[in-house]
């Protein structure tokens, strides 16, 4: 499922353009398609955050280059479990 939103100007107005992003969502997971290098850099940020050791969900990993996924409930642990509890 594709999604849209606005652009925000650094002096805060919008813009009034649509940047469109990739968003797919089913019932314990949400997939993300990076739309920039800034955005990247932000999810593999968060990634450290997200996961950490006291955390059983929810659970983001980076499926391939600027793709993400974001897991909850029992496929959060599943996944956590299938990649070696990174």
């Amino acid at each position: 499922m594709a999604t849209s939103r606005a652009v925000v100007r650094e002096d805060g107005q919008e813009d009034g353009s649509v940047v469109s992003a990739r968003v797919r969502i089913s019932e314990e997971s949400l997939e993300l398609d990076a739309m920039s290098a800034a955005e990247v850099r932000t999810l593999r940020a968060w990634i450290g955050r997200i996961n950490g050791s006291t955390n059983i969900q929810p659970y983001l990993v980076e499926e391939s280059p600027g793709r993400f996924c974001l897991y909850v409930g029992g496929a959060a642990e599943h996944a956590r479990t299938s990649r070696g509890l990174q």
